[in-house]
């Protein structure tokens, strides 16, 4: 085995291209607040009047921004639907996961919930306090939801004011009380389950993307063969190890992944270890409990928290970032991305078809 070692770790090819420097992960944290507060002040947005997104089925309107939609315009409202969807798909393409990781709302009601539950398990130091501070919080967060939600079908005014003394219908508190409990199930206990077993989109995802598609990647190369070691021995370019050769940094991560099937991984000296110091910050942050480093899941919303965590981890090592990224297949394989395609040219002639049909329409 060393002597296998010692032939496949000098690698002629010439390095990857550095990684560019990402933005700060406080991005993130914005962005999800300014799509939970857009949603929760959508229902009070006022227009010429009127509340300006009410789906009134009662009244058989649908007020979108001043735009009113009546029975015989059910086709406009298709069409929206349609170039939503075309729109998604087209993303989905380009981008990878996108939405899924950024603007999914069980991504972004997971988050929220998780961020209160280690909040008031960091601010409040006895569990059952810390526990019941968390359920009482959700259930709020979860209430104003329904509340929001229904708003948008019913005048959210009339909805609120009717709130405290309860004077809601019996369907109105049904829905209310409906999406409350789906808001608190599925983003406080079913995060995994509702993106693994019950989101459509997440079964339709992987016949939308192809190797010219983003998705987290491991650049299994410069990180294998992974383990711990003492600081200061500097990264594989910086020690001159270089690069392992394709074949050998399969191995090792397949041996990684499945140690009851390949037996266990040999021991290498610290000189020879890749840039994974195996601190398994990436999995512990992920949402979806996943490794990376095994080979690129479907499971995964390509959120990017394991890049975040990982990028930390290389600056502390004071390491290059980037052995974690956003890249496509072609890309880590340093070839020429294909923007143009059979998917996307599909997806963008579909969606401006829809456009103009609809620009006509109206």
């Amino acid at each position: 085995m060393p002597d296998r070692l010692h032939l496949h770790l000098v690698d002629p090819a010439p390095p990857s291209p550095p990684p560019r420097r990402r933005r700060l992960p406080r991005w993130r944290t914005w962005l999800s607040a300014s799509l939970l507060a857009a949603f929760y002040a959508l229902p009070w947005l006022r227009w010429n009047g009127r509340q300006a997104l009410l789906f009134d089925l009662p009244g058989r309107r649908f007020d979108l921004f001043g735009l009113t939609l009546w029975p015989q315009d059910l086709g406009v409202l298709l069409g929206l639907l349609a170039v939503m969807a075309t729109s998604l798909v087209l993303l989905t393409t380009l981008g990878g996961r996108i939405w899924c990781g950024h603007g999914c709302p069980q991504t972004l009601w997971s988050r929220l919930f998780r961020w209160i539950e280690q909040a008031t398990a960091r601010h409040l130091h006895h569990p059952a306090l810390a526990r019941a501070a968390k359920h009482l919080l959700w259930a709020v967060v979860a209430l104003w939801t329904g509340v929001t939600f229904v708003g948008l079908f019913s005048p959210i005014q009339a909805l609120v004011n009717s709130l405290w003394p309860p004077a809601w219908s019996g369907w109105g508190t049904f829905w209310v009380a409906f999406y409350a409990l789906a808001t608190w199930g599925n983003a406080g206990f079913l995060r995994q389950q509702v993106c693994i077993d019950l989101c459509p989109f997440a079964r339709i995802c992987p016949s939308l993307c192809d190797e010219d598609t983003p998705q987290v990647q491991y650049d299994a190369r410069r990180g294998e063969p992974r383990g711990p070691r003492a600081p200061g021995l500097g990264a594989v370019m910086q020690r001159g190890r270089g690069l392992l050769d394709a074949v050998s940094a399969s191995d090792y991560v397949f041996r990684a992944a499945h140690p009851a099937l390949a037996g266990p991984m040999p021991r290498f000296p610290a000189d020879r270890l890749g840039d994974c110091v195996d601190c398994r910050a990436c999995v512990d942050v992920c949402p979806m409990g996943l490794d990376v480093r095994s080979g690129p899941h479907a499971d995964c919303i390509a959120c990017g928290d394991c890049v975040d965590a990982c990028n930390a981890q290389m600056r502390q090592w004071q390491f290059p970032t980037g052995l974690l990224r956003h890249a496509s297949e072609t890309r880590m394989h340093q070839r020429r991305v294909r923007w143009l395609r059979t998917r996307t040219l599909t997806a963008l002639i579909t969606l401006l078809v829809l456009l103009g049909v609809g620009v006509h329409r109206l």
